[in-house]
């Protein structure tokens, strides 16, 4: 008699199929081995392919009356199994209910081949292995690890805005225990072998070499007592201990809440999925796994989500304007010029990467100040500090981080460039100044770029901005180099302010044409955060500095970017000593300069003057406020790809993400202009341009709403 599972397996097998990322081998008399490679890959992905070798390969297997056990092992290097396909996820996003849960069957259909063949399986493990490449070895009887530093465990669907569907909420914890499960799961964390070993989430850790010997060892061990068989009837009834259920849904709820990094709507639902099915059987639990499943597959935020990951995984392999190809000059030491809160955030990113620094500031005790405490953080890294620029002259790299006016800057950079060799490579982490502007008095500009930190300890994103004269090497070695800091670089055309921070201009500009327009600095701060953002836009202008925003701005309105209009309220902030957190009063009042903001009062009656009262009813609210600012960015965002700043409208997305903060949930500008429709933008900018053309629809926009043409055709990540 057959099976559903046995029925849906089916649906994996192919007409004569070609075994070309699995086959089979016997290290040992009575003992396979299911190797696993994709060939031209540098991952094995669960995709239809490899699911249907994996089905066809165990019903063989099974066939055969002489062995004691199955290993399923991987060949690649540093990648067990990568997890499901999700470009295939992403093109099915829009799947009714009845084909995601016949999705989550057929997968758990094939797995389960391995909880139910007639011995003993194994999984042997090394290197990555996350979501459904975990789930496969759950339905294993026995996993063993690498105790090498690549191997990593998870379940990290949550953090693309789905759950795992194929029995991994209803395995993992009748493999270790409710509580761990639920923590994993809900928290998408990566964990180590050792860690992994812990919680009972693997049988044993070994060396890599070790791997296969102590597989057999332990097949042959457990087939002998047959305690795998009391195991797997164990496994199919509700877990064991569940504990107070209440308990764990308030602990991991308030959690939830509280951890700003995940949008909490998927990490909900698998919470309330996974108390209510544990004390069901575990094919009742598939099911509400399923259920589960088919919540959060296409909702807003698995979208905008999975959008992003592949944001992220375009950027890995072409991180802008970059020839990828170039071999990059070799860096191990690093000069920094500027010993400010910059300088010192990028030198202890170089720190904690290997490299060794050589550190200037004009104030001599501020320099000997920071070198002494990156000192006694980094005691095993070489840190100089000198006054003179002669010093530089051994740094393959040097990066200037001084005050940002063109005539300080010009300064230092001539000072670096008469210090050190001709084959240096020297870079301004210059926020909004063009290079070609600083580049004008330097002899070697080829060797001269940008390698601007949006902010070293908060954002991952670094821009490295090509000058008219750069060379490719340049700009190769000076993405490698961010690259080696475990940051994402994106390699772009010069240009005032960039990308982000014209991006971030636009966002601040808008903000405050509201907020004179009568709406008050609390309501637009609150809208932004209530949409995703880590803090509204003058909680942003407080963070980064009044006088850096107006200083950033100004460069930015004198170089003609229309992002930009000359509002008098930052010039009387400045002038009045209201620069920000830094000095403990901006936009708002800081008591204390790591604690909260508070709302100052006397702020109103410095800008009053230049606010606009209006009746109450007129005043936007928050869907308004949001629409507005929005749209202002999106404008920005298609001026920088008119302007050719970056070639690929996805290093938008990336740049608004990673360098200010725009919730990742919502996919980025473009895809949130997508998701609203560009009809809203232009109708939004159209009122808006009625009193100022600077903000009205440019020819992108209105020709795209006429076309009606998304930036993103599909989730799906278009090839190069």
């Amino acid at each position: 008699m057959t099976t559903l599972e046995d029925e849906i397996s089916q649906s994996y097998n192919m007409p004569d199929p070609t075994n070309t990322i699995v086959n089979v081998t016997y290290p040992h008399t009575g003992i396979a081995m299911i190797n696993m490679d994709a060939p031209e890959s540098a991952a094995n992905i669960l995709d239809e392919q490899l699911f249907s070798e994996l089905d066809r390969t165990m019903a063989e297997l099974m066939e055969q009356d002489d062995l004691q056990g199955v290993i399923l092992f991987s060949a690649k290097p540093t990648i067990f199994i990568a997890g499901a396909d999700l470009k295939r996820i992403a093109a099915t996003l829009d799947w009714p209910e009845k084909k995601i849960v016949e999705f989550c069957q057929r997968g758990r259909a094939v797995m389960a081949r391995f909880s139910r063949c007639p011995f003993v399986s194994i999984a042997a493990i090394h290197g990555a292995c996350v979501g459904g490449g975990l789930e496969l070895p759950l339905w294993c009887d026995l996993r063993i690890a690498t105790s090498d530093r690549r191997t990593i465990l998870g379940l990290p669907e949550v953090k693309l805005g789905l759950v795992p569907g194929w029995a991994g909420t209803a395995r993992l914890p009748r493999i270790t225990n409710l509580d761990i499960a639920v923590d994993l799961i809900t928290s998408g964390r990566l964990i180590s072998a050792s860690e992994a070993n812990s919680m009972g989430l693997i049988d044993a850790v070994v060396p890599q070499e070790a791997l296969i010997e102590e597989a057999v060892k332990m097949i042959q061990r457990v087939s002998i007592s047959e305690s795998f068989i009391f195991d797997r009837k164990k496994i199919m009834g509700p877990v064991d201990a569940v504990g107070d259920l209440e308990a764990i849904v308030l602990k991991y709820g308030k959690r939830i809440i509280e951890n700003k990094e995940i949008f909490p709507f998927a990490p909900t639902v698998v919470l309330e999925h996974m108390t209510r099915s544990a004390s069901l059987p575990i094919k009742a639990a598939w099911n509400s796994e399923s259920v589960a499943m088919a919540q959060v597959y296409g909702s807003p935020a698995s979208r905008g989500l999975i959008n992003h990951f592949f944001l992220v995984d375009h950027n890995k392999k072409q991180p802008g304007l970059v020839d990828m190809k170039l071999p990059p000059a070799k860096i191990r030491k690093v000069g920094i010029v500027g010993a400010g809160l910059m300088g010192q955030a990028i030198a202890k990113n170089c720190l904690q990467r290997g490299l060794d620094i050589v550190l200037l500031d004009a104030n001599a005790e501020i320099q000997q100040s920071v070198a002494s405490q990156l000192k006694r953080e980094h005691p095993d890294r070489t840190i100089e500090s000198s006054e003179n620029y002669e010093a530089l002259a051994g740094c393959e790299l040097v990066i200037e981080s001084v005050v940002e006016t063109v005539a300080v800057k010009t300064l230092v950079l001539q000072k670096i460039e008469s210090a050190v060799n001709d084959a240096t490579l020297i870079a301004s982490n210059t926020s909004a100044i063009p290079i070609e502007t600083l580049a004008n008095s330097l002899n070697r500009p080829a060797n001269f770029c940008g390698i601007h930190f949006c902010h070293p300890e908060l954002m991952s994103l670094v821009e490295v901005v090509c000058g008219p004269e750069s060379s490719e090497q340049t700009i190769a070695t000076a993405v490698k180099f961010v690259k080696s800091l475990r940051k994402m670089p994106v390699a772009m055309n010069d240009g005032a302010g960039f990308v982000v921070n014209r991006l971030l201009a636009a966002m601040i500009d808008q903000a405050l044409r509201i907020f004179t327009n009568g709406t008050s600095i609390e309501a637009i701060d609150s809208a932004m955060r209530e949409f995703g953002f880590p803090g509204g836009p003058f909680e942003i202008i407080d963070v980064i500095g009044v006088d850096t925003c107006l200083y950033a701005g100004r460069t930015m309105w004198e170089s003609g970017s229309q992002c930009v209009t000359l509002s008098p309220i930052l010039p009387r902030l400045v002038k009045s000593g209201f620069l920000g957190r830094k000095k403990g009063k901006g936009f708002y009042a800081y008591p204390d300069a790591r604690g909260p903001r508070q709302w100052d009062a006397d702020l109103l009656s410095i800008i009053e003057i230049y606010r606009n009262e209006k009746d109450q009813s007129q005043l936007l609210n928050e869907k308004l406020i949001v629409t507005q600012i929005l749209s202002a960015i999106v404008l920005e965002a298609t001026r920088i790809i008119e302007e050719e700043i970056v070639e690929d409208f996805r290093d938008i997305d990336l740049c608004i993400i990673e360098g200010f903060g725009f919730p990742p949930h919502h996919g980025g500008i473009l895809f949130w202009a997508d998701q609203v429709g560009i009809d809203t933008v232009l109708q939004t900018l159209t009122s808006l341009g009625k009193n100022d053309s600077n903000i009205a629809p440019n020819s992108a926009i209105r020709l795209q709403a006429k076309n009606q043409t998304p930036f993103y055709p599909t989730l799906t990540p278009p090839t190069k």
